[in-house]
């Protein structure tokens, strides 16, 4: 799949379509937009799209910012598509404070990406 960057950023970033499942509850949230972050171990979530999901928390968790700031999180388990492909069983950090999905290494080292800045566009497939 392929999607556009976003020139709501400066300069203009990755961002992904992302849809959040919930397989005990038969549900979803999205399609959202993701944005790529390759700098983040992990994947970062608004805490109202998790309650909306009616996500199951797994975890409470530390976690620092690249400020050095820390913080106590609560792990979510939900089954996340980006465009086509499903990964089930991904756990995220549930951010209150957070206004967008931020997509990190624990989701994009699973698949191919491709990042073309010149041409505004990012690529993302299944993982050979």
């Amino acid at each position: 799949m392929i999607f556009r960057y976003s020139d709501g950023y400066y300069p203009p970033a990755p961002v992904v379509e992302v849809t959040l499942i919930s397989a005990a509850e038969d549900t979803h949230v999205g399609p959202l937009r993701g944005f790529v972050d390759s700098g983040a171990d992990g994947t970062i979530i608004p805490l109202a799209y998790l309650e909306e999901l009616g996500a199951p928390v797994t975890a409470q968790m530390l976690i620092r910012s690249w400020w050095g700031e820390r913080r106590e999180v609560l792990m979510y388990l939900v089954d996340v598509q980006i465009g086509n492909l499903v990964l089930p069983g991904i756990q995220v950090v549930g951010d209150e404070l957070a206004d967008e999905i931020v997509v990190g290494r624990d989701i994009l080292n699973r698949f191919r990406v491709v990042l073309d800045g010149p041409r505004g566009m990012i690529e993302i497939s299944a993982a050979t």
